[in-house]
């Protein structure tokens, strides 16, 4: 499959005309103002797709202009609010939710075909519940279907949030996005990604190896948004890391992000003695600053080796601050000459202690699809094994 990079533009503004149709539906619904936070298209895999918490929902199935299937699922919280909201009789948990999601589904979809032109028929909603696990499993998912679209959406000041799937067919995606002038074979950016694994491995090695933590990659991920969404993808809470520039062949951003407690541990690892971290400065900034720059190079030479090239980085810019404002101060650089970003990110947790840190590579897009045509998938297989398949 080839991909073109234009239309998957249009197609993420047409996912995201889709879900805000189904936050006015469900708005409409309950009364219960929402709003989207963020809608991506993921090259996706089943283990990332796969999650640990219990969530209730409804899958469609759909088919016309695009052809697939569509999963909406609520958390615990949201569905209890959901169900207090429409004061459902007693039994009747399973209908008030399939009821709701059929009308959220319907608004997504027929954003869809708004955009599209058509007309896109819809199943009954099915009902279902459980991890990660029974929901893909009700899913069918299948590594041929390779993009997957994602929305997130949240009540305003309430406890209700929703996020929908929508995993179109392979034919279907075939014919969205084939016909351009610059298309991608979607094995290239599957190489970009088992790539960005391989480096988070490396880079979770270095962690390990400096600080005597033992982390492990949890998830590693590609996706494809408006530059403009690129902060909504940091959880709303402080972090404390760097912010690298890589230049090269291939040019962008790197940020290295430590929850804070994550950030006392590693400063505690690197600075025996130190006073405890509270304001991260001094001593206790530059183990930041060392461990991120040293993270950052073992994230990066990955990339350098599958070019063929040399790719520099920055000296490390130490950030204190909310995940969303980190990421505005990258994403107002990039968002002068790109509306999109290939955004991949990954996350390093330790098994045996509370010890997070998330990797986020902003590559420049003009550069990163420059790279894409020297890489030959076959040949650079063998470098990214680390990253297992798709």
């Amino acid at each position: 499959m080839n991909v073109d990079v234009e239309s998957l533009g249009t197609y993420s503004r047409t996912a995201q005309a889709g879900a805000e149709r189904a936050a006015e539906n469900l708005t409409g619904m309950t009364g219960i103002e929402t709003a989207v936070n963020v809608t991506e298209v993921a090259l996706a895999s089943a283990d990332e797709l796969r999650r640990a918490d219990e969530r209730v929902g409804v899958l469609v199935d759909f088919e016309g202009g695009i052809d697939g299937t569509s999963l909406l699922t609520f958390s615990s919280a949201g569905a209890e609010r959901l169900l207090d909201t429409l004061m459902p009789s007693a039994g009747a948990e399973e209908s008030a939710v399939a009821e709701v999601g059929n009308v959220v589904t319907s608004g997504f979809v027929d954003g869809w075909a708004d955009r599209l032109e058509t007309t896109i028929d819809i199943s009954p909603p099915e009902y279902v519940e459980g991890d990660g696990e029974r929901l893909l499993d009700a899913v069918e998912f299948d590594r041929d279907r390779a993009f997957v679209f994602r929305s997130r959406v949240s009540a305003i000041g309430e406890a209700l949030e929703f996020e929908f799937h929508m995993f179109p067919e392979p034919d279907s995606m075939r014919a969205m996005l084939a016909g351009g002038d610059e298309e991608i074979p979607v094995e290239k950016l599957a190489t970009l990604r088992r790539m960005a694994r391989s480096g988070a491995g490396t880079a979770s090695d270095s962690v390990s190896a400096m600080t005597g933590i033992d982390t492990d990659v949890d998830i590693s991920q590609l996706r494809f948004v408006p530059i403009e969404d690129v902060p909504a993808e940091l959880r709303d809470e402080t972090y404390v890391g760097v912010v690298l520039e890589f230049e090269g062949p291939l040019g962008g951003y790197v940020l290295i992000l430590f929850d804070e407690a994550s950030a006392r541990e590693v400063v505690d690892a690197l600075v025996p003695g130190a006073e405890p971290a509270a304001t991260f400065e001094g001593r206790q900034r530059s183990a930041i600053e060392e461990i991120g720059n040293v993270m950052t190079s073992s994230f990066v030479d990955g990339w350098a080796n599958v070019l063929d090239a040399t790719i520099d980085i920055s000296p490390p810019q130490f950030v204190h601050d909310q995940g969303r404002a980190v990421a505005e101060s990258v994403v107002a650089r990039l968002g002068r000459r790109q509306s999109f970003a290939f955004l991949f990110d990954a996350t390093l947790r330790a098994a045996d202690r509370e010890f997070d840190c998330e990797i986020y590579a902003l590559p420049d897009e003009s550069e990163l699809r420059a790279a894409l045509a020297d890489i030959d998938p076959d040949a650079t297989a063998e470098r990214t094994t680390r990253a297992g398949s798709l």
